[in-house]
């Protein structure tokens, strides 16, 4: 890993990238403020080109407009759905946390490490690229990237840091929008991380860039997003003796203790590196009507034309091209159980995919008697991907697979009014590989008053037939290989329901989940003893499927409690799996914080206190560095591990000024007290010490 002089030269990069908008904008700001006139003329009517009317336009008593809207876009049908810039302030200190806002993922202990929720509802499911599921702390899909419209030029630039310049992270994430008028806005999007690691071969270095553009007309309208991501990290393998945290006397060798740098790992002159490039475009065209709309101003009538959507055909596109190579640089001995390329291959895998919708849509409200909107589409999906192999006599080469479906769908939906809203979606695969495939999802909420208080009741619905990732029925490696062409459909029922009381600011959300088929990976690896007697155990996984059914209940309540500056904000959730063996879960998992929110001289808002995580304990899926994946533990007594029943609490300062939100916190301040010692999110990776955290987020308009 590239140390110092790198970091130097991408900030300095990120620097001129946000500098160099301004220049390019300061001569084409938004007509909609130009002058009074709206068509960008001077209204003294001088108009000489003369220094006294330059001087004079531009010298003038106006606010610089502050509005910020934002909208994703489905990356299916299309649809614009508002949403809310990235402007949190509450628990804003917990943003750049890779274990997320309310503490529910595991990691390997540095920041931007693979993760993996504890919360199984909140897993995803059916992406075909598999390997980019840990990175999701990262990555962005096309459906959640926010657009941004602004009037006036827009940048917001966050700061993250913890540590020094030896074992520090550090996160610097930028965004930029401006508008060329009403209808045509762009923008950029630049994050990166880089974490050295308080453990010895840890470090992660995370970049992504994103450019974006939109036209919204009235009958024609476009959005274009690429997007670029080059993931990379270094392998440790966890510590060669989980004493070191556990049992640190036993190790002390005549030292008192032991730092995070000094405790031995498994790997060393290892990485995993992902490459990322996705480009999503949606385009459509609006059927419809002009009415006149008249517009009451001071001293003046307006009437005015106003287009009136009834219909729609729209067309997007999404493709992806991705690749993933695993480095080793240094096998050691005795912990693969195979090597099944020459040491100096190359370990790589590609994906490529191209995924084309069109349809029909019947645009929602168009008049009394029609209270919903819906589409009609169909979708061709086509996927490529190459994998190391070996022909008949031996010789290494590159095995490319194709598959391509083609599929059928329909969406109803209401979205307009106050009381009832609902989301129903149905698939058929027709033709292709995935024939069969079947998935029907539905939301909707149903809003009320109830004894002076405003109830939510929310239900969230699905069934899905599905093919598993082409990665589970086929995987070669330097260490992992398997062919599974015997793997049948996942089947998923899932039903949720939830209740939120707005006054009492209760949530309270229960469901459960049935699952036929399982697909999961699992350590098929051995153990032997050696000469002192104790047992080595040589790492492999397999991709596995249990064709019998796992059920999952979970339950989570969410309660805030205020008692005038004081707030206690919690949310609990309990888990159940019917085989704890194949689906492991925590029964319980808390978050919990405690604080003390108020002004000062009624600009500056403060929030003070500390949080804590919990989770009981559970045999937690373990990692596999030539993988990149989590997996389930070995099942010998000897090897698998508890995770959990340690809290983790972190003390902390933040603060909203204006434009300006920032925070100060001290993280696992518990380390080591209350005899606590199972410091560990997974298995022998533990968690940093404790150490100061601070984070900074800036808007800047004009």
């Amino acid at each position: 890993m590239r140390k110092k002089p790198l970091l130097r030269k991408r900030l300095l990069l990120l620097f001129f990238l946000f500098q160099l908008p301004f220049f390019l904008t300061a001569q084409a700001q938004d007509p909609r403020r130009l002058s009074d006139t709206g068509n960008g003329l001077d209204p003294t009517g001088i108009g000489n080109g003369s220094s006294e009317s330059r001087r004079d336009s531009t010298v003038q008593d106006r606010k610089t407009p502050k509005e910020v809207l934002a909208w994703t876009v489905s990356d299916k049908l299309g649809e614009v759905v508002p949403t809310t810039p990235d402007t949190l302030i509450h628990r804003f200190q917990n943003v750049h946390f890779t274990e997320g806002i309310n503490g529910e993922y595991n990691h390997l202990g540095n920041m931007g490490s693979p993760r993996q929720s504890r919360i199984f509802f909140h897993r995803p499911f059916g992406n075909d690229y598999i390997f980019a599921d840990p990175m999701d702390y990262f990555l962005t899909q096309p459906d959640e990237f926010r657009f941004l419209d602004t009037k006036t030029p827009y940048t917001n630039v966050s700061y993250y840091r913890a540590g020094n310049k030896i074992n520090g992270e550090e996160r610097i994430k930028g965004n930029f929008a401006v508008n060329a008028g009403r209808r045509i806005g762009l923008g950029f999007n630049l994050d990166y991380v880089y974490g050295r690691g308080q453990y010895s071969s840890q470090s992660t270095a995370l970049f992504d860039a994103a450019l974006y553009g939109y036209y919204r007309g009235d009958r024609y309208g476009m959005h274009l997003l690429l997007d670029y991501d080059k993931l990379k990290w270094a392998e440790n393998g966890g510590l060669t003796d989980d004493r070191y945290i556990t049992r640190p006397e036993d190790m002390s060798s005549g030292k008192q203790t032991y730092r995070p740098a000094d405790m031995p790992t498994r790997l060393e002159h290892t990485w995993n590196e992902n490459r990322m490039r996705t480009a999503f475009f949606e385009q459509h065209f609006d059927m419809g009507y002009y009415r006149s709309v008249t517009d009451s101003l001071p001293d003046t009538v307006v009437v005015r034309q106003e287009f009136v959507p009834v219909m729609k055909a729209f067309h997007t596109a999404n493709v992806k091209g991705h690749r993933r190579r695993f480095i080793d640089y240094r096998n050691p001995t005795g912990y693969y159980a195979n090597n099944y390329l020459p040491y100096d291959s190359i370990d790589a895998t590609s994906f490529f995919s191209v995924r084309n919708t069109a349809g029909l849509t019947l645009i929602e409200g168009i008049n009394k008697w029609i209270p919903f909107g819906g589409s009609a589409y169909a979708l061709h999906d086509f996927r490529s991907f190459t994998l190391p192999d070996i022909t008949d006599d031996g010789a290494e080469t590159v095995g490319r697979w194709n598959e391509q479906t083609l599929t059928l769908g329909a969406n109803l939906r209401r979205t307009m009014g106050d009381v009832l809203h609902f989301d129903v979606t149905g698939e058929l695969a027709v033709l292709g590989d995935d024939i069969g495939d079947i998935t029907l999802e539905g939301t909707g909420d149903l809003n009320f008053r109830l004894f002076g208080d405003t109830v939510h009741l929310a239900f969230d619905a699905s069934m899905k037939n599905l093919e598993p990732s082409v990665y589970y029925f086929r995987y070669h490696s330097s260490h992992h290989w398997w062919d599974n062409d015997n793997f049948g459909k996942e089947f998923r029922t899932h039903l949720c329901g939830s209740l939120t009381f707005d006054r009492l600011h209760t949530h309270l959300s229960a469901g459960v989940e049935n699952i036929k088929n399982y697909t999961y990976l699992a350590f098929t690896g051995y153990g032997e003893q050696t000469a002192s007697g104790s047992s080595q155990f040589y790492n492999d996984v397999s991709a596995r499927q249990f064709g019998g059914n796992i059920q999952v209940l979970s339950a989570t309540l969410c309660q805030d409690f205020a008692l005038g500056v004081l707030h206690w904000d919690n949310e609990a959730t309990v888990q159940y799996s019917s085989r704890d063996d194949i689906l492991p879960l925590p029964l319980v998992n808390i978050y919990s914080n405690l604080y003390l929110k108020f002004a000062y001289a009624r600009v500056l808002r403060i929030e003070l206190g500390a949080d804590v995580r919990y989770f009981t304990a559970y045999k937690a899926p373990t990692y596999s560095a030539a993988l990149g994946m989590y997996h389930l533990q070995n099942t010998d007594p000897e090897a698998s591990i508890l995770i959990g029943d340690y809290p983790i609490v972190n003390a902390y300062i933040n603060f909203h000024l204006k434009q300006c939100r920032f925070y100060v916190m001290y993280s696992h301040v518990n380390d080591g007290l209350f005899g606590g010692t199972n410091e560990f999110l997974v298995p022998h990776y533990p968690i940093n010490p404790r150490w100061f955290k601070l984070g900074l987020s800036w808007n800047f308009w004009d």
